[in-house]
């Protein structure tokens, strides 16, 4: 059983875990990215994968009595997660680093490290379900709704479900916590991680400083969304659709960013009803399972912390697809994840386009 610690809270009482109800576990962390930028400021507390969290793994599993392994992923995390991240922005886009580091390192990049090792399966923390039944394996919430991670998730195939493993999927985190107290790790106190592991402040300071920003003549405008222009703006990638701070205008009412246009260095504004849309359209679509042969009725979520809301999915057949809700949704993000629901089960999902202008 490879056990993916990330050195928090619930990969450690996973491992724990499975060790104690007699698998035999190897531990294994991910080295993603040069953590000299950072490992020890201020900054980087409450992030992941820090230099301290490899240590807080490694303790878990010499305590536990299990091997603990550190994998090179640097080259595969920067081309799968970082690369279209900073891409993501400069295209206008809000994109989600995580999604993409859940599909391609921990259950594509940990799936293969697994078969090298003759390990079975991939176990990790996270708050999901995996179930199986005659038609196949099927992607499911967990049982706490307040620590559901099934969003992240939706780019699982039946192939790698079929060999992943989500041990913390029936317990609540107060739960784990007091496992963690029962099991005698010694970071059963210890903070979540909740910030983006490889940005050390701002993803805009990021950005720039790593000289990844374009070349720009001077600043763009940001216009009203009837055409007037309000103002200008140093970088279009520091803004994102739904933003209402920062903005740097003066406007009788509060202005909220409805878009962003790197074509023509514009942020485009708006009153609050002017961020409500009905439709979309979906890139990359994946699923769970069978994809749908015709037009879909389920619930579609399009972001990490939002509710399902009622809609039709139509599969285009070009690895795209076409999302309608029943009722207007507020902010919907291009680069976002927008993830396809049937009561608790997680049928696919994609990810959202930018609107044609």
């Amino acid at each position: 059983m490879l056990a993916a610690m990330s050195g928090g809270i619930d990969s450690s009482v996973m491992a724990a875990l499975l060790h104690r109800g007699g698998f035999e576990v190897v531990g294994v962390s991910m080295q993603l990215f040069d953590k000299t930028r950072g490992g020890t400021r201020p900054e980087t507390e409450g992030k992941c994968c820090t230099l301290d969290d490899f240590q807080d793994a490694r303790r878990v599993a010499f305590q536990a009595g299990f091997p603990h392994y550190v994998l090179d992923l640097e080259g595969p995390f920067k081309a799968t997660v970082i690369d279209p991240f900073v891409r993501g922005y400069l295209a206008g886009e809000t994109p989600s680093p995580c999604i993409r580091c859940n599909q391609h390192l921990k259950f594509r990049a940990l799936l293969d490290a697994a078969a090298d090792m003759d390990c079975a399966f991939v176990a990790t923390g996270h708050y999901a379900r995996i179930a199986r039944d005659a038609s196949g394996y099927h992607l499911l919430k967990a049982t706490d709704p307040q620590k559901d991670q099934s969003y992240f998730l939706f780019t699982h195939d039946q192939a790698s479900l079929a060999r992943t493993l989500f041990p913390l999927a029936g317990f609540t985190k107060v739960e784990v916590r007091q496992l963690a107290r029962d099991l005698g790790l010694h970071l059963a106190e210890k903070a979540e991680s909740q910030e983006i592991c490889f940005i050390p402040e701002r993803y805009d300071r990021y950005i720039e400083e790593e000289g990844l920003a374009p070349a720009r003549g001077g600043d763009g405008p940001i216009r009203h969304v009837d055409g007037r222009v309000l103002g200008t703006h140093g970088g279009y990638w520091r803004f994102t659709v739904g933003q209402r701070k920062g903005i740097g205008v003066a406007f009788p009412a509060p202005l909220f960013v409805i878009r962003v246009d790197p074509a023509t260095d514009t942020v485009w504004v708006g009153e609050e009803d002017r961020l409500l849309e009905t439709a979309f359209t979906v890139r990359e679509v994946s699923w769970c399972g069978e994809a749908p042969e015709g037009e879909l009725a389920c619930r579609v979520r399009i972001r990490s912390r939002g509710s399902e809301a009622d809609a039709q999915v139509w599969p285009m057949g070009d690895g795209r697809a076409r999302v309608v809700f029943r009722e207007p949704q507020r902010a919907i993000a291009p680069g976002q994840a927008a993830v396809f629901y049937l009561g608790d089960e997680v049928l696919g999902g994609g990810w959202i386009e930018p609107p044609a202008v």
